[in-house]
């Protein structure tokens, strides 16, 4: 069981920071044909969104960018991972395709609009904290060294390993993965993510043969 929290420091500058958490064991495989359609039906219903309101004006996302900027972070120079993908979408581009772990992340992430790190729990070291980064850089999944400084991200006894941006490459899902962690970043606070935590459990569940998972909502 993942022990989390927020932290003093980053309570106190945006009161309103949540961290939506599931938990639960999965197999990685190819991602089937019928996620594949699954996931072009909802492209296709945010396209039609996206026609009508910007990416940025969406509120979890605007709450997000807003965060970054509180923190003292650019979010057009740092976008926030939901953000990215939402914008690579209406620019014609389709959602990457790694495997189906990774994939369901994207696709929830699409969906419900929150930034979210997906993480291999054996790599964590000890207790998850979401802080503000500090001047130490890591090594971002297919983006190479992050600069993390004033950004808001998740940490654990070795040092931080995630942020609304990108996740690094030492917690990254492999295709050994057994017990993956789901981080949400919110800094919305209002309904929607306990709505967007149980789309999540769905989604896992279908596609990626998710079994005892847990959910937890830290304040």
């Amino acid at each position: 069981m993942i022990q989390a929290k927020i932290s003093e420091k980053l309570h106190n500058l945006l009161p309103n920071s949540r961290l939506g958490i599931l938990m639960a064991n999965v197999k990685v495989e190819a991602s089937t044909q019928d996620f594949k359609d699954y996931a072009n039906h909802l492209q296709g219903k945010m396209l039609k969104k996206l026609s009508e309101t910007k990416e940025t004006e969406l509120p979890v996302i605007k709450a997000t960018r807003s965060a970054y900027k509180a923190t003292g972070k650019e979010p057009s120079r740092y976008r926030p991972s939901a953000e990215a993908l939402l914008r690579r979408l209406r620019t014609k581009r389709s959602l990457y395709q790694i495997n189906n772990v990774v994939d369901c992340i994207n696709l929830i992430s699409m969906h419900t609009h929150y930034s979210i790190g997906g993480f291999d729990i054996p790599k964590i070291d000890g207790e998850v904290v979401c802080d503000i980064g500090t001047s130490d850089p890591y090594k971002a999944i297919g983006r190479g060294e992050l600069n993390i400084e004033f950004m808001p991200g998740l940490r654990d006894d070795q040092g931080f390993f995630g942020t609304p941006t990108s996740d690094s490459e030492r917690t990254m899902v492999m295709d050994h993965t057994t017990q993956l962690l789901l981080v949400y970043y919110d800094f919305h606070a209002d309904d929607s993510l306990n709505k967007s935590l149980d789309f999540g459990i769905e989604i896992l569940e279908t596609y990626c043969q998710g079994k005892s998972i847990q959910k937890l909502i830290v304040v």
